[in-house]
């Protein structure tokens, strides 16, 4: 049986402005077990990076979390003053995120940020820390360590400085790495690099990994498990094999057709009509009622649940409660 990690249950986010409360994050429940790499993925604006930031309590001010548990090794995060939190971010839970040259301060040596992070939270001293940090920078592939070493951030290129982030988020063998849009700004073949070597140090350390992405690709590549959000809500969880073959959710399988194809490249692309509606207006009953092609009254009228249906998957959909309905 798989150790659970992280836990996820109920949890929800929300930000509270001058012209009311924005519910970024409702009721997402999830887990993440030992080794595991954990793919969540959707459009922009869906409540990824709210929920990835919420689990290491980095909402600032006006968000807040406001219901559910955040489980990490049986301990409940939410319930962490900032003290004890500090001591796992960074250390036990790492973050990897979007923009590495915004992430990185620009007026200190990349060997002196990741050593700074090694002397926070591990008992060593400067030198043992330099060896520690070059040694981090072998393994994450960074050509000539002991020159980069001294190097400032704005002198590496876009796929060496996110090396540095990957090897600054591992520098403390973290048990969960938190990466959100890691190769966004990357071009394709350094793409490839760097999730080669996430899934590498993956199996490697057995570190257990929550990507979000809204490219499905990297998923494939990477998951174990798939979280598909929309509107700050899971609308289906799977295994990435059942995911891609049997989609149950109708923003699921347009996300799916809205993919290139190698043997469909004289077909033009499918889309999903509309766009993904803000926080702060979100319509009536299912939230992606305004662009789904199968949308009943029902769907208008009443959000529907997330049930567990075939393999250990979930969908929140009444079209296929009706189907459990028919078949029962």
């Amino acid at each position: 049986m798989s150790e659970k990690l992280l836990e996820i249950k109920g949890l929800s986010t929300h930000f509270f402005t001058e012209n009311g409360v924005v519910p970024s994050v409702n009721n997402v429940s999830f887990d993440v077990n030992k080794g595991e790499i954990v793919c969540v993925v959707g459009e922009s604006g869906c409540g990824k990076s709210v929920t990835s930031l919420s689990i290491l309590q980095l909402i600032n001010k006006p968000g807040r979390i406001v219901n559910g548990e955040i489980l990490f090794k049986g301990t409940d995060l939410t319930k962490l003053s900032e003290r004890e939190i500090r001591k796992i971010r960074g250390n036990k839970i790492s973050m990897i995120f979007q923009e590495p040259l915004t992430s990185l301060n620009p007026v200190f040596t990349i060997g002196n940020q990741i050593s700074e992070t090694i002397r926070l939270h591990q008992n060593v001293n400067k030198n043992q820390a330099k060896m520690k940090t070059l040694e981090v920078l072998k393994k994450v592939g960074m050509p000539n360590p002991e020159k980069q070493y001294y190097s400032f951030p704005h002198l590496l290129s876009g796929g060496m400085r996110q090396r540095v982030m990957i090897a600054m988020a591992l520098s403390c063998n973290p048990e969960l790495l938190i990466a959100d849009e890691p190769t966004t700004a990357l071009d394709v073949t350094i793409q490839v690099q760097v999730l080669r070597l996430l899934r590498d140090l993956s199996e490697e350390l057995q570190t257990s990994i929550v990507l979000i992405t809204h490219d499905l690709g990297v998923v494939a590549e990477m998951a174990d498990r798939v979280v598909v959000m929309y509107g700050g809500e899971i609308v289906e969880q799977n295994n990435v094999f059942d995911l891609f073959s049997d989609p149950k959710h109708p923003y699921t399988k347009g996300l799916l057709n809205s993919t290139p194809k190698i043997h469909q490249l004289d077909d033009s692309l499918e889309s999903i009509e509309g766009n993904v509606p803000t926080p702060a207006n979100m319509p009536h009953g299912c939230k992606f009622n305004t662009r789904c092609p199968f949308v009943m009254n029902k769907c208008r009228e009443e959000q529907p649940p997330l049930i567990d249906a075939d393999n250990g998957s979930e969908v929140r959909c009444w079209l296929h409660l009706e189907k459990e309905a028919v078949s029962s």
